[in-house]
């Protein structure tokens, strides 16, 4: 059962959803503020959002890549589900964003399936990346064990869940840089109450630790951190 966010003011077509996905949990926002309250203050991890166009306080389109970029600790997939049929509207959408576009009002089977296909896809999007390797550094997320491979042969590296997920996020994007605050974001959660001075110590406890590795996590000045491999000279 996935956990859906509707956002939609109509309270008979929210009724008309939670029928047609009777196997899934849903939660209205009937306005785009109360949309963000929600996701913001953490109440929910949702799987999907639903998205209406027309909305009390706005557009629905106009927030799609806020929405999007609200949800970094893993992909959710939007759709919109709009009474605008036309090809404009739709290339629109898919442009800034959209994972799938539903005219209102849809057909009950093809809403399931078009729901569910999006789920299908994410969750093995998910298992694919549950293991990931970055030079000599292998991260596997379903046994939460990080493991040194190398001539000498394999050594586990002891980390705390916390510094496990800051390099799991690191490794999984190695050379891009993550700040400090979508690192507390992705690794604590939105909304939770957490300083950039404890980053810091995760991030110099998790250097000690994979310092026998090919691995290095380097701060970037006033930006934050990003994993790279090191120079053969510098090993």
């Amino acid at each position: 059962m996935a956990k859906i966010l509707c956002v939609e003011d109509s309270s008979e077509f929210f009724i008309y959803l939670t029928s047609v996905l009777k196997d899934h949990s849903l939660t209205q926002a009937e306005s785009i503020a109360e949309a963000f309250n929600i996701v913001q203050t953490g109440r929910d991890s949702f799987d999907m959002v639903l998205l209406d166009i027309s909305l009390p306080d706005g557009n629905g389109m106009k927030i799609l890549p806020d929405l999007k970029d609200s949800f970094k600790a893993k992909p959710v997939p939007i759709i919109i589900l709009s009474t605008d049929d036309d090809i404009i509207s739709k290339v629109a959408a898919f442009g800034i964003g959209a994972d799938d576009y539903i005219s209102k009002p849809p057909n009950s089977s093809e809403l399931r399936a078009r729901v569910d296909a999006r789920l299908r896809a994410v969750k093995s999007y998910q298992q694919n990346t549950q293991q990931v390797q970055l030079g000599d550094l292998f991260i596997d997320s379903n046994r939460m064990c990080v493991e040194v491979r190398n001539q000498k042969g394999s050594v586990q590296v002891e980390l705390t869940p916390f510094e496990f997920k800051i390099l799991k996020i690191l490794c999984s994007r190695p050379g891009q840089v993550f700040s400090r605050e979508q690192l507390i974001d992705q690794v604590w959660g939105i909304g939770k109450y957490v300083t950039e001075r404890t980053v810091d110590a995760h991030v110099s406890h998790l250097r000690k630790k994979i310092s026998d590795s090919s691995v290095k996590v380097e701060t970037v000045l006033s930006a934050g951190y990003k994993a790279t491999i090191k120079d053969s000279a510098s090993d």
